[in-house]
């Protein structure tokens, strides 16, 4: 609007000369002069003010966005630790060295997780002691011998407590992985490393090592050892 002092004073001459034309009044045209710098005055300290605040407002977005991604962390966190209700876990069928097994699969921080449940035997044995403990209600069809995957896919009561398992296998996997985000003194500074990294799927024994930094011989004795 107004380029520069110069070019303020020459608005003001001109505002002058055009008002000459229909007041002779000096004193009139002296508040011309007068009004239009203190306007001009209070105007640059309103935009100045201005920029301070649209500046504070991004900051304030930037820490408000970094604050709820934070939050919502520490809310899945919870919700995996405690109300396993609300959260979804999948179910996925193995077999090694022709023994069946089952996995589950969590998505938390940005990336699958996954952790072994255990062989089919050890998990039905498992359910069997929840509902006995009634940490489970009774379960149609639990008794009954030879349990399969197939036997589990058809029951979704069975294959409610499958999960059921899986999700409490999921806590102990939380108390290993669990970490709590760096502070940031920059507000515009993303979230570090694993925390806000969107990566592959992360896949684990019931020890927290991942599969992919043993070989299979040695992956399968711990696994073994562990679950059946």
């Amino acid at each position: 609007m107004i380029e520069s002092m110069k070019h303020l004073t020459s608005l003001i001459s001109q505002a002058k000369s055009e008002s000459s034309h229909l007041s002779s009044n000096k004193s009139q045209l002296s508040q011309i002069e007068s009004l239009s710098l203190q306007i001009h005055d209070k105007f640059l300290t309103a935009t100045t003010e201005e920029e301070r605040i649209k500046k504070n407002i991004l900051s304030l977005q930037l820490k408000l966005e970094e604050n709820t991604r934070i939050s919502d962390y520490y809310k899945d966190a919870l919700i995996r630790l405690l109300i396993p209700q609300d959260f979804s876990l999948t179910l996925v069928y193995k077999s090694q060295n022709n023994i069946p097994y089952i996995k589950g699969r969590v998505y938390w921080d940005n990336k699958q997780r996954e952790v072994q449940i255990g062989s089919v035997v050890n998990v039905i044995n498992q359910i069997r002691r929840l509902c006995k403990d009634e940490l489970l209600p009774p379960i149609k069809d639990l008794e009954k011998n030879n349990i399969e995957w197939k036997d589990i896919k058809s029951n979704p009561q069975i294959e409610s407590a499958v999960k059921y398992v899986g999700k409490i296998k999921f806590k102990l996997y939380l108390l290993k992985h669990f970490q709590f985000p760096k502070e940031n003194t920059n507000s515009a500074q993303l979230l570090q490393a694993d925390f806000n990294s969107p990566k592959k799927t992360d896949s684990t024994d019931n020890e927290g090592n991942s599969i992919h930094s043993l070989d299979a011989k040695d992956w399968y004795s711990i696994w073994r050892k562990d679950n059946l």
